[in-house]
């Protein structure tokens, strides 16, 4: 939030008092904070890392591991970034395996 002027190669900055509430809703959100179990198995995956995507984490590729690439460059994915073209009760914070998308709804 602190260089939002450089965020991924686009300017993605904001006046201030929203990017105070964003700030504020990122802290009481994050995965620091979470009791979801997939949010302690990601910050215990990065240890000392710098990593700032979870795509990154050791967790993140283990559980995505058996998914074929192609998966991830069609269009209806786009990108592995898309995590809600699969996970469809992302937005609400889940992950939960029984609303995870089956490959065959890509093919």
């Amino acid at each position: 939030m602190g260089d939002l002027e450089n965020h991924f190669g686009d300017d993605a900055s904001v006046d201030d008092e929203t990017n105070k509430e964003i700030l504020a809703f990122l802290v009481k959100n994050s995965a620091e904070t979470s009791t979801m179990q997939a949010s302690w198995n990601f910050l215990n995956s990065i240890g000392n890392k710098d990593i700032i995507a979870l795509s990154q984490t050791d967790y993140w590729k283990r559980k995505h591991k058996d998914i074929p690439k192609e998966i991830f460059e069609n269009p209806k994915v786009k990108s592995i970034s898309n995590c809600k073209a699969c996970h469809t009760d992302i937005e609400k914070g889940l992950i939960e395996n029984e609303n995870i998308k089956n490959i065959s709804d890509f093919k």
